[in-house]
């Protein structure tokens, strides 16, 4: 499903990713696409084309008497003026682009987290999305505005050297041979170099995800009283440490072939090609042998100054192109990603009555695995039963439960609602008819208003959201909360903020349930009161029970207490169902379910459920 593709990429594929980062570019701001490719190239045409011809200029004004002085001034004087004109041009467009491309970072942004959104839940599952993602996350801004000035700043320099080119063919071509071969050393031993600065950036990007989480922790306000309460810090700090370590061998190792490179790169072709073959050479024609003057001479000293000048100019912008089309792959991998279930369209209409789901000989298997993690699942679940479902950790409850909802597709047999196969709904549309409240639950740095509803709550949502807490058994921490529905569940941003316990956290997560009510044919309760005293537990699951009377109830358990009254439990191992009954059944079966159920007995032998 995600892409596992390899990073070695062909300069076809590099051209591609250039492309697309253009086209994209274009799409969130073209005008300033236009400018910034407009300026550089007329900006540095004029500069550089105007610089060898005043010193040309100027030189023969003063060795020559018989030449018009005050048509070669009035020359002088346009050209400065042009040059300036430019400048000024170059300024404004800097400050104007700078300006825009705060617009556009915002919107990359704003485009990652659509996505982010809208991914397919399994790739969350593989390493290799999160390498991605945190790749093209961190670097996107960045490679789009270095994408669209590279490129400018390519054409801009190619116009410039074509034209300073043609100035130095009618003196002397010769002269044209020594940037040029400067030009390709340089070229090679820079792409060496990015080479090199890209592998490192991708280990470093790796391993500083877990250097990163390692120093995280400590300033996250839930992990705090444990770290005060226990050695945890030494080996968070060791694994920091390692990471940290593991970046400066690997910083080391490239830094040493970088810094051969440069230095060869530098006596090579500064050195060598621009400071000394160069001036000899002129100096030799206009001393020696008298075949140019000392105003060519100087012109053309300067003229391949600046040829060299925008040589190395477009070396270093054929660099950034190329860590452009590098990093574009991630990030065109991630945004072009074929999102095949969360946009998933469907021709059929969900029914409009509560309905049977009916799971029909289930297998699934992520990506990669070498075995089914669900073998041969089949139930179905009639509108207003109980259903347990029980077993072990790793037994394949939670995954079952992803697949119900479509959150994966099934690898074959089918899930159907209605009779008709769930991925025939839009997936948006399937869900809906699911109220879900999960074990590991999230609340968000938003309203509380907006935890309960999961979207954005709007004046005629409050009466309903407030009922829905009060079923949670939240009303009366809700009327200590300074701003009620509004306050943010968060004291990051603002201090009228509130921190939840985890008690409180678990009535919330719970009340968005109860908030979906209308709407609900199946729900789906994954251990919702784990953190709550056996009282406030019975009280919610009572709350619970009468919220979804008419829907199907499905609940994962690892206490079993809870399962005595439902109308079935299938009992989960290694992937299939071993067991399926009532309590009753199951306990004359003698299987796996007494004997899990046995052990906990004393934990609930008196329980009040």
């Amino acid at each position: 499903m995600c892409s596992d593709r390899k990073e070695k990429l062909t300069v076809r594929r590099l051209l591609s990713n250039i492309t697309f980062v253009l086209k994209y570019a274009m799409k969130l701001d073209k005008w300033l696409v236009v400018l910034v490719f407009s300026a550089f190239t007329i900006c540095g045409l004029v500069y550089a084309l105007f610089d060898s011809l005043f010193l040309k200029m100027f030189i023969e004004i003063l060795s020559d008497t018989n030449k018009n002085l005050r048509e070669s001034l009035i020359f002088v004087l346009i050209g400065m003026i042009f040059v300036e004109i430019g400048e000024i041009v170059q300024l404004l467009t800097d400050n104007y682009a700078r300006a825009r491309f705060v617009k556009i970072a915002g919107s990359i942004q704003a485009d990652f987290i659509k996505k982010a959104a809208d991914i397919d839940l399994i790739c969350y599952d593989q390493n290799k999305y999160f390498d991605d993602f945190v790749i093209a996350a961190s670097q996107a801004e960045e490679m789009i505005i270095n994408g669209v000035m590279s490129t400018a700043r390519i054409i801009g320099t190619m116009t410039t050297i074509l034209a300073l080119g043609a100035l130095i063919m009618t003196i002397n071509p010769l002269i044209a041979i020594f940037p040029v071969a400067g030009f390709f050393i340089n070229m090679i031993t820079r792409f060496q170099i990015t080479k090199l600065e890209y592998e490192y950036e991708i280990v470093r990007k790796k391993v500083m995800r877990k250097a990163d989480y390692s120093k995280r922790v400590f300033y996250q306000p839930e992990y705090a009283k444990e770290i005060k309460l226990s050695n945890i810090e030494i080996p968070l700090r060791k694994q920091f440490e390692a990471a940290i370590d593991e970046i400066t061998d690997e910083a080391r190792i490239a830094g040493r072939k970088i810094a051969i490179l440069s230095l060869i790169n530098w006596i090579v072709v500064f050195t060598m090609f621009s400071f000394f073959f160069v001036p000899m050479y002129l100096g030799y024609l206009a001393l020696v042998k008298m075949s140019i003057g000392l105003s060519d001479a100087a012109a053309m000293n300067n003229a391949q100054g600046e040829v060299r000048n925008n040589l190395d100019g477009l070396n270093y912008a054929l660099v950034d192109f190329q860590k452009v089309g590098q990093f574009a792959e991630r990030f065109r991998r991630f945004i072009e990603y074929e999102i095949k279930i969360e946009k998933a369209a469907g021709s059929k209409k969900i029914p409009e009555e509560k309905a049977v789901l009916e799971i029909k000989n289930m297998f699934f298997r992520y990506d990669g695995a070498d075995k089914d993690t669900l073998r041969n699942i089949s139930m179905a679940i009639k509108p207003g039963e109980r259903v347990a479902i029980v077993g072990e950790n790793g037994a394949g409850k939670t995954t079952f439960i992803k697949l119900l909802m479509r959150l994966y597709d099934v690898t074959s047999g089918s899930i159907c609602y209605g009779g008709e196969d769930i991925r025939n709904f839009a997936t948006e549309e399937y869900r809906n008819i699911f109220g879900t409240v999960f074990q590991d639950y999230q609340l968000y740095g938003i309203s509380l208003a907006d935890n309960v509803k999961m979207d954005c709550a709007n004046e005629q949502d409050r009466t309903i959201i407030e009922k829905a807490l009060e079923k949670a058994d939240f009303t009366e921490k809700l009327n200590r909360l300074p701003k009620g529905i509004d306050t943010e569940m968060t004291r990051e941003f603002n201090e009228e903020g509130t921190m939840l316990s985890g008690g409180e956290a678990q009535k919330v997560a719970i009340s968005r349930m109860f908030a979906k009510t209308n709407q609900m044919s199946i729900a789906i309760l994954d251990e919702p009161s784990s953190a709550l005293d056996p009282f406030a537990e019975h009280t919610l699951t009572k709350n619970m029970m009468e919220c979804a009377k008419d829907a199907a109830v499905i609940f994962i358990s690892h206490r079993l207490s809870t399962t005595r009254d439902a109308d079935r439990i299938y009992m989960f191992e290694n992937g299939e169902i071993i067991e399926e009954g009532t309590h009753d059944e199951l306990m004359k079966l003698d299987g796996k379910y007494k004997r899990m159920f046995e052990k906990q007995a004393h934990y609930y032998k008196n329980s009040i459920l």
